[in-house]
């Protein structure tokens, strides 16, 4: 497999989040690895090629993509979500037990998302969004 894709890989297994945006990922990709020319197209076409390990679910495919139109501020209405379908294996990852129950349902889910139902991108949309919150929330509970 090719070393950005390990790269992906490793950050997607290492945060706590169930799904990134692409721009995230590339993000935590180009601070862990030597390819300082990889961008967002290059990386989603990498991504694509190995549906058996990544799910890249835009819910905001559509005529409305370009509007903005109920886009929360801080969403990336443009970026799609990257989500890894493999087993995450031995994972430790910090903060309670449920928010990493909570993640990997979110993630388990997206495996069977199909990416061309909006309704379903939607309701997993919102499902990535509650968690989140509910991860913020456990985590200050936590504390």
């Amino acid at each position: 497999m090719n070393q950005v894709l390990r790269h992906a890989e490793a950050a997607l297994r290492r945060h706590p989040a169930p799904a990134l945006h692409l721009q995230e990922l590339l993000g935590l990709v180009r601070a862990s690895s030597d390819e300082r020319t990889l961008d967002a197209p290059l990386l989603r076409t990498l991504l694509e090629a190995h549906p058996e390990r990544f799910r890249l679910l835009d819910p905001w495919q559509g005529p409305w993509r370009l509007s903005g139109v109920g886009a929360d501020p801080g969403e990336r209405s443009g970026d799609p979500w990257v989500v890894m379908v493999t087993d995450p294996g031995d994972q430790d990852l910090a903060g309670p037990r449920p928010a990493a129950r909570l993640r990997e349902s979110v993630r388990w889910i997206a495996r069977g998302v199909d990416p061309r139902a909006r309704r379903d991108l939607i309701r997993w949309h919102t499902l990535v969004l509650a968690e989140r919150g509910a991860r913020e929330i456990l985590a200050r509970r936590a504390a």
